[in-house]
């Protein structure tokens, strides 16, 4: 799947709700967007808050099903499959950059 871009209001809704698992490489980027929750989800997600140039301000590992999280400074989200943040060494005050994703971005479903 790679990378898919939640932009409108029903995107940014739904989410990964009604789709396979994320695998490596594949994340859901929701912008914009402060918060998220995990409702009615079947597995655990990283969440990643960045903000407008990408810079990772927060990072959530492995949030389980039926959790929020949120960060007032956020500008957008990345949700991931749990354990991506790390295995992509994403860290606090860094920027999330595409380059060290292995799939490429791409907008829409």
């Amino acid at each position: 799947m790679g990378w898919r871009r939640a932009t409108t209001c029903l995107d940014r809704l739904r989410g990964w709700l009604g789709q396979a698992p994320p695998g490596p490489g594949d994340a859901l980027w929701i912008v914009p967007c402060r918060a998220i929750h995990t409702i009615g989800m079947a597995w655990p997600i990283d969440v990643v808050f960045v903000d407008k140039r990408g810079r990772v301000l927060r990072i959530v590992p492995a949030l389980r099903p039926g959790r929020g999280a949120c960060c007032r400074r956020a500008w957008g989200v990345l949700e991931l499959a749990a354990g991506e943040a790390a295995r992509l060494g994403w860290k606090e005050g860094e920027r999330a950059g595409r380059r060290r994703v292995s799939m490429p971005m791409r907008t829409g479903p």
